[in-house]
């Protein structure tokens, strides 16, 4: 193996074991050696003029970079595999390959979307990867997913402090006539006037549960002194001391963590609320029982009717 070779695998091994006919050239390889490498099957071309070393074991990310290597300038990997490397979690595992770019580039596994204008400020790094903005891509998901995901996404984002009401308002004025725009809005209008959003994808699933129902709207998060501490409450029915707790197990797997829940119910309850405690199996097994229950407590409250 000569220099040439060597500072081309040494592109390579940064690169996920991919690097791109110009890389090669610019190291000195010349076009013929590079086909002469490839023929013999050292190298592999998985894009037109992208090429995987032989021995370089073959993953997403492998892909995802030889799909950026091959789309060039003026791209940001998108949609579902921009939310993967985001950390959202509903995207966790994903095996998908999507690109956004000014380009007209088709290729074979990789969904590419193409625009006129790719915004800087609409194209962040994560991994060395160029990838849409966590704002941006939930814009190009919400013009696929179902609104419930779109709300849960927007939550997560929210939660982790990934972007602020500002930023996704300013990226919802420049695109005012993109698909799901109008979802997004509804959502900026929520977390602006401060019902921010739920803590959980648990929390999510009792919200879907409740718009569904067309029960009135309860505030997120409310704030509650007790005797002892400073409570925060999952969900509260204005003018009435109704309270919905969203319990994960993960949240109670402990002797200690038991104790402090029931800590905190009792000191709730001391203060004249009524608490219903719904779990993630509950909502999934017997959603129509809680709803049931849940009116039942509603109605003997006339601003609760009233809301209705």
């Amino acid at each position: 193996m000569d220099a040439v070779e060597l500072r081309c695998l040494r592109i390579a091994a940064r690169q996920h074991g991919v690097l791109s006919r110009r890389q090669v050239v610019e190291n000195g390889m010349s076009s013929d050696r590079l086909e002469s490498r490839t023929r013999a099957g050292a190298w592999q071309r998985l894009f037109p003029g992208v090429f995987r070393v032989e021995g370089a074991p073959a993953t997403w990310r492998q892909k995802l970079k030889a799909a950026s290597l091959w789309a060039g300038e003026g791209h940001a990997l998108s949609h579902a595999t921009a939310a993967a490397l985001h950390g959202f979690d509903w995207f966790r595992g994903t095996d998908a390959i999507a690109l956004t770019t000014v380009k007209n580039l088709r290729a074979p596994g990789v969904l590419t979307h193409q625009v006129s204008v790719l915004q800087p400020r609409e194209v962040a790094s994560v991994e060395c990867f160029r990838v849409t903005s966590v704002p941006r891509t939930l814009l190009d998901l919400s013009a696929t997913l179902a609104p419930p995901e779109v709300k849960r996404l927007t939550d997560e984002a929210m939660r982790r402090k990934w972007m602020n009401v500002d930023r996704f308002e300013q990226l919802l004025e420049r695109h005012g006539g993109s698909p799901g725009v109008k979802l997004l809005r509804e959502l900026v209008d929520e977390y602006a006037g401060g019902d921010g959003p739920t803590e959980s994808a648990l929390e999510a699933l009792v919200r879907d549960l409740l718009e569904q129902a067309g029960l009135p709207k309860p505030h997120k998060q409310r704030v509650v002194r007790t005797r002892r501490a400073v409570r925060r409450i999952d969900f509260h029915f204005p003018g009435t001391p109704v309270l919905i707790e969203a319990d994960g197990f993960a949240w109670h797997a402990t002797i200690d963590a038991f104790e402090r829940d029931r800590q905190r119910r009792n000191e709730l309850t001391l203060r004249g609320f009524q608490i219903l405690q719904w779990t993630w199996s509950a909502l999934r097994d017997r959603p129509e029982e809680l709803l049931l229950e849940l009116c039942t407590l509603l109605g003997q409250y006339p601003v609760a009717k009233r809301a209705a």
